[in-house]
């Protein structure tokens, strides 16, 4: 499935015919589906094909201005267009959340790349602050897990509008560290939690989402120093929001078995 999602993502790369984009975008759709039909999680999968679907059908209809930009952003579920992701996620884990995070994304973001809309580069920073703000309300780890991810992901494709070669390399180094933890952070429905998931998503000097972070700002250092300035202050506010995981680890004794 790797292998096909990497011929996909090659495909799209190589052409611009939105009837190809389309059809790629079927295909990763048919993909999500048939790794996920024996969780029988039934109402994520027609959560996300109904979503995915009419996403396609405006993007065929409505290919002119920066329309099919919003719309493949809102298909990735990038932030602020990012709360339907939820509705997909409550019922998938293990494996098969680490694929929606991560290689699901994959020729959507290269896509986006050439279709790219110098101006949403503001709309990713109000992304930025709404998943923050979001962070502060949530209570389910796993939802927070997956903001996290969402928020990571901001970073990521801001540091596409500075450079594009540098964001690949951090895009390809964020997939395998997802591969890596994802499937040990989500063991399965419970709000299971233990405190190398709070190291590692609390930004923590060489921790998987510091180095994305930092290489995403050294870009923006050399586009908008304000903006940067801006950008330290909601790393802060990001470390704020994950304090939450941090009392409680500290206040509770937690069992794996029962919460």
């Amino acid at each position: 499935m790797i292998s096909f999602v990497l011929f996909l993502s090659l495909l799209s790369l190589m052409t611009n015919n939105m009837i190809i984009w389309w059809s790629v975008f079927l295909m990763m759709t048919v993909v999500f589906i048939f790794l996920n039909k024996n969780v029988k999680s039934y109402s994520s999968l027609i959560n996300y094909f109904v979503i995915q679907e009419s996403l396609g059908l405006l993007f065929l209809l409505m290919n002119f201005g920066i329309f099919q930009f919003f719309i493949i952003m809102m298909k990735i579920g990038v932030a602020p267009l990012h709360f339907w992701i939820f509705s997909i996620t409550n019922n998938i884990f293990s494996y098969n959340l680490m694929w929606f995070l991560t290689f699901q994304k994959l020729p959507f973001l290269l896509i986006l790349v050439q279709i790219f809309w110098l101006s949403g580069l503001m709309l990713l920073f109000f992304g930025l602050m709404i998943c923050y703000l979001q962070m502060f309300s949530l209570k389910n780890y796993k939802n927070l897990l997956v903001l996290s991810s969402t928020e990571s992901f901001n970073w990521i494709i801001m540091g596409v509008f500075m450079s594009l070669i540098n964001s690949v390399y951090l895009f390809i180094y964020y997939m395998i560290l997802m591969v890596m933890l994802i499937n040990k952070f989500s063991k399965s429905s419970s709000n299971w939690l233990n405190w190398e998931t709070i190291l590692v998503f609390l930004n923590m000097p060489f921790s998987v989402t510091f180095f994305v972070k930092i290489f995403s700002l050294s870009e923006i250092f050399k586009f908008n120093t304000i903006m940067m300035l801006f950008m330290l202050m909601m790393m802060f506010l990001s470390a704020l929001t994950f304090s939450y995981w941090l009392i409680n680890m500290s206040v509770k004794f937690y069992d794996k078995n029962q919460m």
